[in-house]
């Protein structure tokens, strides 16, 4: 059933003078992905269903290496640390049809995950440590790097860099979207500078302090300036669009792994921006390729084909036109 952003187009005046679509600025990470055959209660023991496997992710070098994919001019910029961990990231980056401007960090550890993944439903539970040598300090951001695309996007681990990423991009006459999970102190300030912000419902409700995911996007929306929705996970993608709740429901898959879902989403996300789509298309194309990064072990190994999500897309309208 078609909303009432299905006749409804992004105005988006990109800059015409730039090297790259998409500039992605923030984190990479190597996880290790275990299946359980069900989580673990305190103090027990339990055999994982698959041996632990070591994987690429992070949340915009899996949205920037999805979009390279799937043809856009990207460049991606972050950092490592000079462990065995950082080789394993920069050589599995390296492999991407993608520009890198990755600096590997002296005497530091880079960022990793434990993830463990209960087979039944797919839903995961992530550990995770990094390096705070990995952060980015005033000054150490190349302007020129940034500015050197139609489209920035972040995901504000490091805010006080992003936030000097967003204000250059912004000054270029680029365009910022960002993929946030975390509220920190003034969070307030990088979210004036964003044109398409889709935090999850987590983030809504933790940023507004409400428990009602709609309430928090009103909330949300004194801050965000631009377009402004929430993921609901399987349910798809809750949108304030003139002062009113838009439901763009998602699609039905078995779960084999949540891991990098969202980064998906965003990936195909952006990625849309450039197809002139209607709004209510770029969303439903973001649901399917995250849904379908759900059937498949991992964050970067888990980004379908584009060949694969438009297909799911046919199929999907077929069968609700019938």
């Amino acid at each position: 059933m078609a909303t009432p952003l299905d006749k409804v187009h992004f105005d988006i005046q990109w800059p015409t003078d730039r090297s790259f679509e998409m500039i992605g600025f923030g984190l990479n990470a190597v996880d290790w992905v275990c299946t359980v055959p069900q989580y673990p209660c305190h103090n027990s023991k339990i055999q994982m269903d698959s041996v632990m496997r070591q994987m690429g992710g992070g949340q915009v070098a899996t949205a920037a290496a999805q979009c390279a994919r799937y043809g856009l001019r990207v460049r991606y910029i972050g950092r490592v640390g000079d462990d065995d961990i950082g080789r394993f990231s920069l050589s599995d980056l390296q492999k991407e049809p993608m520009d890198l401007m990755v600096e590997v960090v002296p005497d530091a550890f880079s960022q990793f995950s434990i993830i463990i993944v209960d087979r039944p439903t797919g839903e995961r539970t992530i550990i995770w440590d990094r390096d705070p040598k990995l952060h980015y300090k005033e000054g150490e951001l190349n302007r020129e790097a940034i500015t050197a695309g139609k489209l920035l996007h972040i995901d504000g681990h490091d805010q006080p860099a992003s936030i000097q990423a967003a204000r250059w991009a912004r000054e270029a006459g680029m365009k910022v979207s960002i993929d946030i999970d975390k509220v920190q102190p003034g969070v307030e300030e990088l979210l004036s500078m964003i044109d398409f912000a889709i935090p999850s419902a987590n983030f809504v409700c933790q940023f507004a302090g409400t428990s009602d995911w709609r309430q928090g996007l009103r909330e949300l929306a004194r801050v965000v300036p631009g377009f402004l929705a929430c993921t609901l996970g399987s349910g798809g993608v809750g949108v304030l669009w003139d002062d009113e709740i838009v439901d763009v429901p998602g699609i039905s898959v078995r779960a084999v792994d949540t891991t990098g879902a969202g980064d998906v989403f965003h990936g195909a996300f952006a990625y849309s921006l450039f197809q002139n789509w209607s709004i209510e298309r770029c969303l439903r194309f973001a649901n399917v390729a995250g849904a379908l990064a759900c059937t498949r072990l991992g964050a970067r190994a888990g980004i379908p084909s584009l060949e694969e999500v438009i297909d799911r897309m046919a199929r999907e309208h077929s069968q609700a036109s019938s």
